[in-house]
C-alpha cells in the first residue's frame, strides 16, 4: 500500500486536489497534514472522513508520495509541489516539440491571486474593504484600489522555461504580472518557430477561436474539476504564431498534475 500525504491540507488547493483524485483507483492510504490553524478539521474522501493532523506531530517518514502544498517537506518520497503556472502549462503544450523548435518567445503572463499563499483570502479581504468604503491595506494586492495588478520578477520563470526541450536556447522576453483574478491564469504569447512542423503542432492544440469580447475567466468564476486549458492559436506569418492560454490554476493545472503523479506512483492510467 502506498501512503499519500498532503501538507497544507486546509487550503483550497487541497480541496481541488481531493476532488480530482477522488476517481483514482489503487491501493493507497491518504493522510492530511497542516498547521494549528487547520489541524482537527475533517475532509470527506471516497466515503471516508479524514481528520487533518497537526504538522508538528505528524511523522512523514513512511510517506511514499507527498503533495507538498505548503512546501515544508524534506525527504525521499515522490513529491508534487505547486510550480510556476506558465511553466506547467507550456510543459504540457510543448511536450511533443523537438529540441530548439521555438526560436523566440515574447508575451505576458497574468497570474491569479491563488498563485500566492493565502492570496485568495487576501484579495477577497481587500475587495470587502473597498466595498465597505474603506481603503484596503496595500499588501499584497492593493494600492488604494483592491483591483490593482503588480509587476513580478520573471527571472526564475524564464530560466525554468528554457529547460523545456522545445524552448531550449530560445530568446524569451516575458512580462510577468500579478493580476486581479482569483483563480484564472492567462498568458498571451508570440512564438517564432524554427520550422513549420512546430507551427502545425501548436495550431493543433487550439481549443477555441479568438473573438473580440471573449471572457478570460469563466462566468461562474470556476471551472469543473475535469476542465482542460483553453488554447487559442492564430498564425501571424510563416514562422510566427500568437497563442493565448487560460486555465483555472488550482483545478486544471496543479490538481491535474498532482493526479498524474499519484497515478504514476500507483502504476495506473486514472
Amino acid at each position: 500500500m502506498i501512503e499519500l500525504v498532503i501538507t497544507g491540507a486546509g487550503s483550497g488547493l487541497c480541496d481541488s486536489i481531493l476532488e480530482v483524485i477522488h476517481a483514482v483507483e489503487g491501493d493507497y492510504r491518504l493522510r492530511l497534514v497542516d498547521s494549528m490553524e487547520s489541524a482537527g478539521e475533517a475532509r470527506r474522501f471516497q466515503g471516508r472522513t479524514i481528520v487533518i493532523e497537526l504538522d508538528g506531530e505528524a511523522d512523514l517518514a513512511e510517506a511514499d508520495v507527498v503533495f507538498d502544498l505548503n512546501q515544508t517537506y524534506s525527504g525521499n518520497a515522490v513529491v508534487f509541489a505547486p510550480k510556476l503556472s506558465l511553466f506547467v502549462m507550456l510543459k504540457q503544450l510543448f511536450c511533443d516539440l523537438d529540441a530548439g523548435s521555438i526560436i523566440t518567445v515574447h508575451g505576458v503572463v497574468r497570474e491569479p491571486a491563488v498563485e500566492k499563499p493565502r492570496g485568495v483570502e487576501a484579495l477577497a479581504g481587500q475587495v470587502t474593504q473597498l466595498f465597505n468604503g474603506r481603503d484596503p491595506v496595500p499588501e499584497p494586492f492593493g494600492g488604494t484600489l483592491a483591483f490593482n495588478g503588480r509587476t513580478l520578477d520573471e527571472t526564475a520563470l524564464v530560466e525554468a522555461l528554457q529547460r523545456l526541450d522545445g524552448l531550449h536556447n530560445a530568446a524569451i522576453s516575458l512580462e510577468r504580472m500579478q493580476s486581479d483574478s482569483f483563480y484564472t491564469v492567462h498568458a498571451s504569447l508570440w512564438l517564432q518557430a524554427a520550422a513549420s512542423k512546430a507551427i502545425d503542432s501548436i495550431m493543433r492544440k487550439a481549443t477555441d477561436t479568438y473573438v473580440a469580447g471573449m471572457s478570460i475567466s469563466p462566468d461562474s468564476g470556476r471551472v469543473e474539476h475535469d476542465a482542460e486549458m483553453r488554447v487559442i492559436a492564430r498564425k501571424a506569418s510563416d514562422d510566427w504564431v500568437h497563442m493565448m492560454v487560460t486555465a483555472d490554476l488550482e483545478k486544471t493545472i496543479w490538481a491535474q498534475e498532482a493526479k498524474s503523479i499519484l497515478a504514476g506512483a500507483l502504476g495506473t492510467n486514472s
